[in-house]
């Protein structure tokens, strides 16, 4: 009986680490989260495309901001991107350096008008394409009395204004600007002599209880290497040009 008992006892016990050399040897899969409202959005892109520089997995489920930036403190999530840089969440979270983009709103128009738009008084009464749902910058989002017409694309905006049906547009300069090189207008259309003193830097942000902690250079190499690829900047030109 005792013969028996120790048999199963160590047949169970072999099972057991087969079992968890097994999951050992299963490669990690990133855990990520977007708003639900964003689930099919830019930055599923930005997660799958880190993901695949990595050749790794990843996992991506839908949670609110605030939920996010508390399951990566607790180490339930990986990785977080369009996150701006503080100092108090720098003490919670890794970033990733440098800024993988930098976006900066402006104001185009076309080339022969750039000088009519001197300050802020001189967008009265002009008709402003913008993008439908985008979030702008206060002055912009505040003021009532701009006259804002609202386009679903890029594309759009651009083939509005070179129509004449609008009288300027407002957009990230880093898309824009490879946008009309693209469609070749980039003579035909340019930045306006007022701007808006307004930019985002995003970046890329770890837990640092995440396994994702021992590959920070790689990390920071891919975003660099993205950067002088113009990676991130083509994955939102493509995503707009599609919604």
């Amino acid at each position: 009986m005792f013969f028996l008992k120790a048999v199963a006892s160590l047949i169970l016990c072999t099972t057991t680490f087969l079992s968890y050399m097994a999951v050992a040897k299963e490669p990690y899969v990133i855990k990520a989260a977007l708003s639900q409202e964003f689930k099919e959005g830019l930055h599923r892109q930005y997660l799958t495309y880190v993901a695949e520089q990595l050749g790794m997995e990843i996992q991506i489920t839908t949670m609110p901001f605030a939920r996010r930036m508390m399951e990566l403190k607790k180490g339930n999530l990986d990785l977080i991107v369009g996150i701006q840089y503080s100092k108090l969440r720098a003490q919670e979270l890794i970033f990733i350096f440098p800024a993988y983009e930098k976006l900066s709103f402006r104001y185009f128009s076309l080339t022969r008008d750039t000088e009519k738009i001197k300050n802020n008084n001189d967008l009265m009464g002009k008709t402003i394409g913008v993008i439908r749902g985008a979030k702008y910058f206060p002055f912009f989002e505040q003021n009532t009395e701009l006259q804002k017409y609202p386009f679903n694309n890029l594309k759009t905006s651009i083939d509005m204004l070179l129509l004449g049906r609008i009288d300027i547009f407002v957009h990230y300069e880093e898309s824009t600007a490879l946008m009309l090189k693209t469609m070749k207008v980039d003579h035909q259309i340019a930045k306006t002599n007022h701007q808006p003193k307004h930019s985002h830097e995003h970046f890329l942000a770890i837990s640092k209880t995440s396994p994702l902690v021992a590959k920070i250079k790689q990390l920071e190499e891919i975003v660099e290497r993205a950067i002088s690829q113009q990676d991130f900047i083509k994955l939102r030109l493509e995503h707009y040009q599609q919604h």
